[in-house]
C-alpha cells in the first residue's frame, strides 16, 4: 500500500492536522544563548594564531621528511647490517693463510681483456 493512503488510519488526521496548524518556534532564550556562542566562536576565529618560535632543527625536518620512526628504524636496521657484513669476512672462504682469498671469481670463463694484449 502507498503511504499516501489515507483509508488506513482514519483517526490519526486529526493529530497530523494539529501538529500542522502548530508551528514550534525557539524561545527567546534559546535564540540568545545561540546568538551568545556564536558571537564567542567568531571572537576566537578572528584572533590570530599564536606563531611558534620555536624553529624546527635540520634532524627533525629530516626525520619528517622520510617518514618518522618506523622509516628511521628500517634505515638505521639496514646501516647496521651493511656495516656488520662489511666488516666480518666470511670465515669459510678465508684458510687464514691470505687476504686474497676474500676475492672469488664465480665465472672466470665470462671474463674478458682490457688490454688487448697476452701478458
Amino acid at each position: 500500500m502507498a503511504m499516501s493512503d489515507k483509508d488506513d488510519m482514519p483517526g490519526l488526521e486529526v493529530f497530523f492536522d494539529a501538529a500542522r496548524r502548530h508551528a514550534a518556534e525557539p524561545s527567546a532564550a534559546l535564540m540568545a544563548r545561540i546568538d551568545e556562542d556564536a558571537q564567542a566562536v567568531q571572537a576566537l576565529a578572528q584572533r590570530p594564531a599564536p606563531q611558534s618560535t620555536r624553529r624546527s632543527t635540520l634532524s627533525s625536518q629530516l626525520y619528517r621528511l622520510l617518514g618518522g620512526w618506523p622509516a628511521m628504524t628500517g634505515l638505521a636496521t639496514a646501516a647496521v647490517a651493511g656495516v656488520w657484513l662489511g666488516i666480518s669476512l666470511p670465515e669459510g672462504i678465508l684458510d687464514g693463510t691470505s687476504d686474497a682469498a676474500y676475492l672469488v671469481d664465480v665465472a672466470p670463463e665470462l671474463a674478458f681483456d682490457l688490454a688487448g694484449g697476452d701478458f
